[in-house]
């Protein structure tokens, strides 16, 4: 049925370093792309309407916003790169749903 396994070479160990590495990279990307949005979405204007900040933070929303957008761009390009990378690993896996 399967081809039996055999040993991994120097070269796909890398392929699999660098793939984890991507995805590692990631996973802060989009950690931060959340935080920076609910921050500037959420949570300051909801302390503005609660009075713990004063309006001028409101300033703020703007380039929380710009910087989320920034990290959202550079975490598609790290998925891109990851997925990418993906095809690499079909050379020594090609199972997909296991």
């Amino acid at each position: 049925m399967f081809d039996d396994p055999e040993a991994l070479s120097s070269a796909n160990w890398n392929d699999i370093h660098i793939w984890l590495t991507y995805f590692w990279i990631y996973v802060p990307l989009v950690l931060t792309f959340a935080l920076a949005m609910l921050t500037a979405h959420a949570i300051i204007p909801s302390l503005i309407i609660t009075g713990q900040l004063p309006a001028s933070a409101g300033r703020l929303k703007l380039p929380l916003t710009l910087f989320s957008v920034l990290v959202f761009a550079a975490a598609a390009a790290m998925m891109f790169l990851t997925v990418d990378r993906t095809l690499d690993l079909a050379k020594f896996w090609d199972r997909w749903l296991i």
